[in-house]
């Protein structure tokens, strides 16, 4: 047990070392220049509110009007150069939105900037927002938490993964794409990492874990094949939405390739889905070694791909589900306006959600039997080679 306990943590450590050093390289060698911006931004806690102006202007018809809202409040900066002076801020609001911020109280904690009065085109220290990172910050420690007391050591884990995960994204793969690397490359290094680190972290170094691995490749090496022949056989070219025009002119020294963007959207989406599924399989095909009666390559097969069956079923569902919700309101907008079913599916924005839904799903469909295939087999040779 002791021995058992020991190398877990060794090979803890080795991993938390190996990807502390993927990501310091990856961040080195990806930096990026950025679009510099001159807009600065302050928080400040809402002391008093001083005066509100009510400005109401007719339209053309000379029936309706529309009225804004600047509300003069007092506010106490709380970082930045400025931390600990009071300065008279505004918060204008618009009414022609339908939907408008509420009005600031005192005590609010609020992002502000030095910019131009939507009123008068004069510079002053303007509401931008409510500042919500301290309950982001609180919510993802409540979540945490409940991760290491459902989970203990595996909830550990599952943190480390995920902060690593998010690093190689944040800080390795998103600067490596806007410096002008080569965004299939890229894609596919970081998923592998991701795939490796965290399957490593959860489950240690073991025929289990290695299942898991080289199933999730498998069926994500068949989704990035899909997705590119889908690419090339629906005209794909990268401009999904407006966003994607800017992005054209980040990197004017190296233009992105949006269509690659596309590529790498769908393979590194459908990555957590895969692994899930991967996972679970190798975990079912662990047990069934341990426990079935009379063992053999061709039953564990089978009864793999019962359990595979259901996993299909429910990820699949998750994976379309995802996609849906990510993209509601721009779905809902689109029918409400355009009612016509011939040009909605022919938009480049849909067919995009739709393929990576399917795409997704097919490496689901592929990582059931590459990991069922490879388990069994593994499960069943000599005890000595399984060691």
């Amino acid at each position: 047990m002791k021995k058992f306990f020991t190398k877990k943590v060794i090979t803890f450590i080795a991993i938390t070392i190996l990807s502390v050093l993927f990501v310091s390289i990856g961040a080195n060698t990806s930096k990026a220049q950025l679009l510099t911006s001159s807009d600065q931004f302050y928080r400040a806690k809402v002391i008093a509110l001083e005066d509100v102006k009510v400005k109401e202007v007719s339209l053309d018809d000379g029936v309706s009007s529309i009225s804004s809202k600047s509300v003069y409040f007092k506010a106490e900066f709380t970082n930045g150069p400025h931390k600990g002076k009071t300065q008279t801020m505004l918060q204008y609001i618009d009414y022609m939105y339908a939907v408008q911020p509420k009005t600031v109280e005192k005590g609010d904690s609020i992002v502000v900037s030095y910019a131009a009065d939507p009123a008068s085109s004069q510079q002053t220290w303007m509401f931008i927002d409510y500042n919500r990172i301290h309950y982001i910050i609180g919510i993802c420690i409540l979540f945490f938490c409940l991760l290491i007391f459902i989970g203990r050591a595996k909830g550990v884990a599952t943190i480390v993964s995920l902060l690593f995960t998010a690093a190689a994204v944040f800080l390795v793969y998103i600067p490596g794409i806007l410096s002008g690397q080569n965004i299939y490359l890229s894609t596919i290094i970081i998923s592998i990492f991701i795939i490796l680190m965290s399957l490593t972290f959860l489950n240690g170094v073991n025929i289990k874990t290695f299942c898991a691995v080289l199933g999730n490749i498998g069926g994500l090496a068949v989704a990035g094949i899909f997705a590119l022949i889908t690419n090339q056989l629906l005209g794909i070219t990268g401009i999904v939405d407006e966003d994607c025009l800017f992005l054209m002119y980040v990197n004017s020294a190296h233009p992105l390739d949006l269509r690659a963007i596309v590529w790498g959207s769908i393979v590194i989406g459908s990555l957590g889905a895969v692994m899930d599924v991967a996972m679970s399989i190798a975990s079912a095909m662990n047990e069934l070694s341990e426990t079935m009666e009379d063992k053999s390559a061709g039953r564990m097969i089978k009864s793999g791909m019962n359990i595979g069956k259901d996993a299909i079923g429910t990820m699949t569902n998750t994976l379309i589900l995802a996609y849906i919700g990510g993209s509601l309101s721009s779905v809902l907008l689109l029918v409400a306006s355009n009612k016509d079913p011939l040009y909605l599916f022919n938009m480049e924005m849909i067919v995009v959600e739709v393929l990576q839904g399917i795409i997704g799903s097919t490496g689901i469909l592929f990582a059931v039997p590459v990991t069922v295939v490879i388990a069994a087999y593994l499960y069943n040779k000599p005890k000595k080679i399984q060691e």
